[in-house]
């Protein structure tokens, strides 16, 4: 919807003088990559709280022939992992904006594979015909976040298996595992490492995971999900820009096999929390499906998405992007926020919030809901902003000039 820009003025209506009555009276507040063997033993529980590669070793695109760099254009980069000749598999949310909702075309995309860096000649450049977000991916909370980029022309790289149901004794904890991506190796660095980079990871067990995410992801799901950590140090993990790459588990037989796509994690790309991933054996029969598709021109999945119920914690979430991606530090550096929503539907929520940023008092009143787009959960929002002087405020609320904008 763009950026918000306040233009039609009003008067403060009866509800927003009494929301501000009291507020306004008052001062505001202020080597070549192995899979590892897995450690002996558990390490402590840990408390904290998003996820791109954060230490971890420069790999050559031999050790990892099946990973793919996607750009789309100058706006994001993630990690992905060739499947099949023309499907690169990927997280939902490099196709799905969770930021402002909608699709990211798939023109605008670029696959570069059989190249450690994709910023230098070589290598094989593909466009992207079409994408296909996992039906059951649920934007507010990030479950089921998987998706395939359909490329242009095939690419040589040689397909990974992912893992399916024959698979679970490496979800049970104690595995070791490697991730590897183009991702940030530090949550304020600027620009991501030029070259691929990996590291190992151990597999925590599914209770594990369950308790150890809960402070910074309640909804973590056993069955959707799983999740990794780098004992015991906790040094390395997954970044910005790593969403969508594998986690690369070893079968009994030795053979390499993805058991996980990079999705969320602590705050700032924590290493001391779990790094999460969508479990990639929850996707796979939906993945082959595509494939066959695309491939031999088989019938497309018959998984239809269905709308989840939109909860209070994912509405919140989407509010803050709706506010963060239109009004930018008018939001962000926010003082005395405080407002609360309520539920319009099983998949609606209108949210009312109040905040002070320098002179003005701003009030945004922002409608979110799940839609049913592309055979997918997607979200839009409606919204109005207003604003105020503080300075009126306090000398005569119920006469105060009010900006609007509406989106």
């Amino acid at each position: 919807m763009g950026r918000a820009r306040f233009g039609a003025r009003g008067r403060l209506s009866a509800a927003l003088v009494a929301m501000t009555a009291v507020w306004a009276l008052a001062p505001a507040a202020t080597a070549k990559p192995t899979v590892p063997a897995a450690p002996a033993g558990d390490w402590p529980h840990h408390r904290g709280a998003q996820a791109s590669i954060i230490g971890g070793t420069p790999a050559a695109i031999a050790d990892f022939p099946s990973l793919a760099f996607i750009a789309a254009e100058d706006r994001f980069t993630c990690t992905g992992s060739v499947i099949a000749p023309r499907v690169v598999l990927t997280a939902g949310h490099c196709v799905e904006d969770l930021e402002v909702g909608g699709f990211t075309s798939p023109g605008a995309y670029t696959v570069v594979t059989g190249s450690a860096n994709p910023r230098q000649a070589g290598g094989n450049r593909t466009q992207v015909a079409e994408t296909h977000v996992f039906p059951r991916f649920d934007p507010g909370t990030a479950r089921g976040d998987a998706a395939l980029l359909v490329l242009s022309t095939p690419t040589p790289a040689p397909a990974i298996p992912l893992a399916t149901a024959a698979d679970g004794a490496l979800y049970a904890g104690g595995a070791g595992v490697l991730l590897a991506g183009w991702g940030l190796t530090s949550p304020n660095s600027r620009s991501a490492p030029d070259n691929l980079r990996f590291t190992s990871n151990v597999v925590l067990d599914p209770g594990s995971c369950r308790s150890r995410t809960r402070s910074y992801y309640p909804p973590y799901s056993t069955a959707e999900q799983m999740c990794t950590i780098d004992p015991p140090d906790r040094r390395n993990g997954a970044c910005f820009g790593d969403s969508g790459g594998p986690v690369i588990a070893q079968r009994a037989d030795g053979t390499p096999v993805e058991i996980g796509i990079v999705s969320t994690g602590g705050p700032q790309c924590s290493t001391k929390v779990p790094n999460i991933f969508t479990r990639a054996d929850l996707v796979s029969t939906w993945a082959a499906e595509w494939v066959a598709a695309i491939e031999t021109g088989a019938p497309p999945p018959a998984l239809k998405a269905k709308l989840p119920r939109l909860t209070q914690e994912s509405a919140q979430g989407l509010v803050a992007g709706v506010l963060r991606g239109n009004l930018g530090n008018l939001f962000l550096q926010n003082r005395g926020l405080r407002g609360g929503c309520r539920r319009l539907g099983s998949a609606r929520m209108k949210c009312e919030l109040l905040w002070q940023h320098g002179p003005k008092v701003y009030f945004a009143t922002v409608t979110v809901f799940y839609v049913l787009r592309q055979n997918t959960v997607a979200w839009d929002n409606s919204f109005v902003f207003r604003r105020a002087s503080v300075r009126c405020l306090r000398s005569n609320a119920a006469r105060c000039p009010v900006e609007v904008k509406r989106g």
